[in-house]
């Protein structure tokens, strides 16, 4: 079964808020400062779009535009999918495989909070599966031994092409 992990779990960027008239220039700065790759662009309380360092890259740079005149307006990826923070992170998933997106902005109550990317999330599962994986490992069966009759914990094991479950001292005695 999924885990059930809320996306405000797995949240690991801060939303770093810029204004749609601030210039490119502005935005890189403060992308850079913060060690981030996206802001998000609001207009007194609505989200309006997102600045990705890959926006700058295509849309301004590579195309030779100047940084220092360019508006985050002219260039923002508008109306972004967004996630609120109380979804499922497998919600997340879907979301972003239906869009063919590698991040989503995640809100609590429509003001943005923070990024999820596809590797936050699969880093999230994995780490639900390895602890799944251990819990399994320590979590011990009790019954009565399919050989000896006693009872106490068990241990799985395979003879002769068969399951069995037997106790502690009979694993012991058939040397497994």
């Amino acid at each position: 079964m999924a885990p059930r992990i809320a996306v405000s779990q797995v949240v690991k960027r801060k939303a770093v808020i810029v204004k749609p008239n601030d210039t490119v220039h502005k935005v890189a700065k403060i992308l850079s400062k913060n060690r981030v790759g996206s802001a998000v662009v609001v207009r007194g309380d609505e989200i309006v779009g997102i600045i990705t360092d890959r926006d700058i890259l295509d849309k301004v740079v590579a195309k030779g535009r100047d940084p220092k005149t360019v508006k985050v307006e002219e260039v923002m990826t508008k109306n972004p999918v967004t996630i609120e923070d109380d979804y499922d992170i497998q919600d997340a998933i879907d979301k972003m495989m239906d869009k063919g997106i590698r991040r989503l902005l995640v809100t609590h109550l429509g003001k943005p909070i923070g990024f999820v990317t596809a590797a936050d999330l699969l880093s999230a599962l994995n780490t639900y599966s390895s602890e799944e994986e251990e819990m399994s490992e320590e979590t011990e069966v009790y019954g009565i031994c399919e050989l000896c009759g006693q009872y106490g914990p068990l241990y799985k094991v395979y003879i002769e092409g068969g399951e069995k479950w037997i106790c502690e001292s009979c694993k012991d005695s058939l040397n497994l």
